[in-house]
């Protein structure tokens, strides 16, 4: 698991999905406060909406497919169709 800080953990499923446990501090032993699974799309839609252009211009399709290291859907528009504004 990746260890983020202040025993927050993320580890990426092989199906996409990620786990967060948070624990009460780094070690392994240290009590679990949470322990969730999120899937791949909703895991997209955070990285999305944490980004600079959010969801908007397609944000949760670049973050998909960089999560699932995939080539953008072919009715993706190009860069500059996109736009630079959030």
């Amino acid at each position: 698991m990746f260890h983020v800080k202040d025993g927050l953990f993320f580890e990426r499923h092989a199906d996409g999905a990620v786990r967060i446990m948070k624990r009460t501090d780094a070690r392994d032993d240290a009590p679990v406060l949470l322990d969730m699974v999120v899937d791949k799309h909703s895991w997209a839609s955070v990285i999305a909406t944490m980004s600079t252009h959010g969801e908007e211009h397609y944000g949760y399709f670049r973050a998909l497919s960089f999560h699932e290291g995939t080539p953008l859907p072919s009715w993706y528009p190009k860069t500059a169709e996109v736009g630079s504004g959030g």
